[in-house]
């Protein structure tokens, strides 16, 4: 095990970083653990002498770095996916990026397998630094209020569903959703649902409709399908060339194979 040396004079500072075991730290978060152990130093001076001795490690985004702490076996990263999103919103909490999609799906605890690559959200027209460019990225400003998971803002259960309903070919892993879908629906408030979808095609309010009833959520799906604008199906869950199931409650041609586990 390589053995990383402690600063003269930073050993308070280590202390404390390996009390509060902080993912990523900007400068001026190092400046601050420093003023708190009674350092002098200057920051930029701090986070270089860590830096050399492999406490804190270069990522793609200026002005983060990602803290190594003691149990690891030497100077590695944590090989974590998100690493680099944490950094962004490390250095700007209020950048409109969200854990999105199936990696929402991960996050939230339903999907048992992790995605690769990991997906996040940002509205139109944003456009996300290069640092985030190993990210699958969908266009997608949510309605209702992130959750967080793993400290990171995530979709909640009604944003994924409606994103899942609107964009279903933008779903990576739908043969793995019959494994979550009821425990996603019974998290699902219908009014979270609706104003998702609120200004959305009948089509996205009719698969929403039915993604609620194959979870078990038959009453909700209905009224849900009550709301919606008026049009003329059938609503394809899928590609429209390969055969499906056809649910004539909702008018939903469903080809992607989803089969719902029993409760």
């Amino acid at each position: 095990m390589a053995v990383r040396s402690i600063p003269a004079g930073l050993a308070q500072l280590l202390q404390l970083l390996e009390l509060e075991q902080p993912r990523v730290l900007t400068a001026a978060q190092v400046g601050g653990l420093a003023q708190e152990a009674g350092l002098q130093t200057p920051t930029d001076v701090v986070v270089r002498r860590l830096r050399e001795r492999g406490w804190l490690l270069p990522l793609a985004t200026k002005g983060v770095w990602e803290f190594a702490p003691a149990d690891r076996a030497g100077a590695f990263g944590s090989g974590d996916p998100l690493i680099e999103l944490r950094a962004v919103l490390a250095r700007d909490s209020d950048a409109p990026y969200v854990v999105a999609a199936e990696s929402a799906a991960y996050m939230l605890g339903y999907a048992s397998r992790r995605p690769d690559p990991e997906c996040v959200s940002a509205p139109h027209g944003v456009r996300p630094p290069k640092a985030l460019s190993a990210l699958r990225l969908v266009r997608w400003e949510p309605a209702t209020l992130a959750v967080i998971r793993d400290d990171l803002p995530c979709w909640a259960p009604s944003t994924l569903v409606a994103f899942m309903a609107t964009r279903p070919a933008s779903y990576h892993d739908w043969p793995n959703v019959g494994e979550w879908l009821r425990q996603a629906v019974a998290e699902i408030r219908p009014g979270e649902l609706a104003l998702e979808l609120a200004g959305r095609s009948a089509g996205s309010w009719a698969r929403a409709a039915y993604l609620l009833d194959r979870g078990g959520a038959a009453q909700n799906a209905r009224v849900l399908a009550a709301r919606a604008p008026a049009a003329s199906g059938p609503f394809y869950l899928g590609d429209r060339e390969s055969p499906g199931r056809y649910d004539r409650t909702y008018d939903v041609i469903d080809s992607t194979g989803l089969e719902v586990g029993d409760a």
